[in-house]
């Protein structure tokens, strides 16, 4: 059984920025880590709505961008994509929830400061992130390792599927396996992946 709130320790940061500058950032207390050019290449990515994933060294970044708003998180290697994916769809509701973004940004002479007390909201979010539901941990069972690993899949993953079952690519020790998870988060099938690029 995974530990999610020990996993979660793993995360170096969460971002929220516009084309122009940061919104807000959370670090972990004691932090003083900046993440800026890493930041700029999820600025470079015009497509909305689309997660993208990076691995830089030590560092696994997600990103996405809703409108003019770009969510990224990051964590050190062993934090699994998807679970950094819920990180950040939880906090872009959260955030919309709390500031009328749109709004704000209409003001050409707002502050960034007006969204510091964000910190609280992601506090919470990691303090209670598996009350929340939102990953379920399917185990995989890897035929080059022979072994079964753990993997995290976000919930709304599966449950927005159009259809069934729904392929997912886990990357493990330099090899790739291709999963098939069904709406009950069974898994259905997994194939070794034949890696090229």
């Amino acid at each position: 059984m995974l530990n999610i709130k020990n996993i979660l320790n793993n995360l170096e940061f969460i971002n929220i920025s516009n084309e122009e500058f940061t919104l807000f950032e959370y670090k972990p207390k004691g932090s003083y880590k900046s993440f800026i050019l890493d930041l700029n290449v999820s600025k470079q990515n015009p497509m909305s709505d689309i997660f993208f994933h990076m691995n830089k060294g030590n560092l696994k970044i997600v990103h996405i961008r809703k409108g003019n708003i770009i969510y990224s998180a990051g964590s050190n290697i062993e934090m699994q994509f998807q679970l950094l994916e819920a990180i950040i769809e939880e906090v872009s509701v959260e955030f919309n929830k709390k500031y009328a973004v749109d709004y704000i940004l209409s003001y050409d002479n707002f502050s960034p400061g007006i969204f510091n007390k964000f910190e609280i909201e992601i506090e919470e979010l990691l303090d209670n992130f598996e009350e929340r539901d939102l990953i379920k941990v399917v185990n995989i069972p890897c035929m080059v390792c022979n072994v079964t690993k753990p993997l995290i899949v976000k919930r709304s993953f599966i449950n927005n599927a159009e259809s069934y079952p729904v392929p997912i690519v886990y990357v493990h020790e330099g090899h790739v396996v291709l999963c098939f998870i069904d709406k009950n988060f069974d898994v259905r099938g997994v194939e070794l992946v034949h890696i090229t690029g």
